[in-house]
């Protein structure tokens, strides 16, 4: 019976009176409203400072008389085919057509839109590219490893073969007709050659700079570094050229110029499957120089087809 009455007491402790049930919703719906009102401000805002874009979308896209044009329009940038509903594509469509002009009044081809399409296909290509990367013993001391971009696949191949770079005292790395690719992965396969808080490179964007150090203990370490570029040797492969040869001093350059790209291009991904590219910064060597236009000329020109034999007789 205790238990019981216990039992009875505590809940009717928990049963609140109608007073408290009042201030309960009172405060609920207080902070409901809140919420509700932060989000129209807001809304309001975001409204004020973009209604002549806003103005100007819903104008064209519901009113504009000559369809025909924006249907050839959105073939044109987009390859799509809207059915009448230019709407929705419209903020893409205008990305494709402002960063057209701005390649024709920069010259700049490498800020441009990615349509779902050309975006998958990129990124295809980049997989093909990387798996073309290979390395070989030409002899009991030297490794020769190729690499022809800078991906995830990239770095995933270079961890993956790591012990097999280790097995020999000197290594030939090829970058000729290498083009480039994601900074952060070069960052991360050059600081494999490179004695850990090595700067890698500097990035110089409009309001701030951003250094790259190595945040490796240099595990792959050797008597002497050969390596091969030539006039196609870009960016990414450029700046690690740079990253090696100014941190180190057993490393000589074998080919000919590279090709001078010392600007770099970020992309962030949009609705629908698009994403868009953009020139946002230009990069420095770890000594403070920018190679855009001038590339990085080699220690000895060499354009023999026999240029790998070559670099071997160049290592004691």
């Amino acid at each position: 019976m205790e238990k019981r009455r216990e039992k009875e007491e505590r809940s009717k402790k928990k049963t609140l009176s109608p007073e408290h049930l009042v201030s309960r919703y009172k405060k609920r719906f207080h902070a409901t409203l809140g919420v509700l009102i932060g989000f129209a401000l807001i809304t309001g805002v975001f409204v004020y400072f973009n209604y002549d874009y806003l103005a100007f979308k819903l104008f064209i896209t519901s009113s504009y008389i000559y369809t025909e044009t924006l249907d050839s329009l959105y073939k044109k940038y987009l390859d799509v085919d809207t059915k009448g509903w230019y709407y929705n594509d419209f903020d893409t469509f205008v990305i494709a057509a402002t960063t057209e002009r701005i390649r024709a009044e920069r010259g700049d081809r490498y800020t441009y839109l990615y349509t779902p399409a050309s975006l998958k296909k990129s990124r295809q290509l980049d997989k093909e590219e990387a798996a073309q990367s290979e390395i070989t013993f030409p002899d009991d001391r030297t490794v020769y490893l190729k690499l022809t971009n800078f991906t995830k696949h990239t770095l995933k191949f270079m961890e993956e073969n790591q012990e097999d770079l280790k097995s020999r005292r000197n290594i030939i790395i090829d970058l000729r007709g290498n083009r480039g690719g994601d900074i952060g992965i070069m960052v991360n396969i050059s600081g494999m050659f490179l004695p850990r808080k090595s700067i890698v490179a500097t990035d110089h964007f409009r309001w701030f700079d951003h250094v790259y150090r190595s945040n490796k203990d240099q595990p792959l370490k050797y008597d002497k570094i050969i390596i091969l570029q030539d006039g196609s040797t870009a960016s990414a492969s450029e700046n690690m050229i740079a990253a090696l040869s100014e941190n180190l001093d057993n490393v000589e350059l074998i080919g000919t110029r590279t090709f001078g790209k010392g600007i770099g291009q970020f992309t962030i991904p949009l609705r629908r499957g698009y994403a868009v590219k953009a020139t946002t910064l230009k990069w420095l060597t770890p000594s403070g120089l920018n190679i855009q236009g001038s590339g990085i000329k080699p220690d000895i020109e060499y354009t023999g087809d026999d240029i790998v034999e070559y670099a071997l007789s160049r290592i004691q």
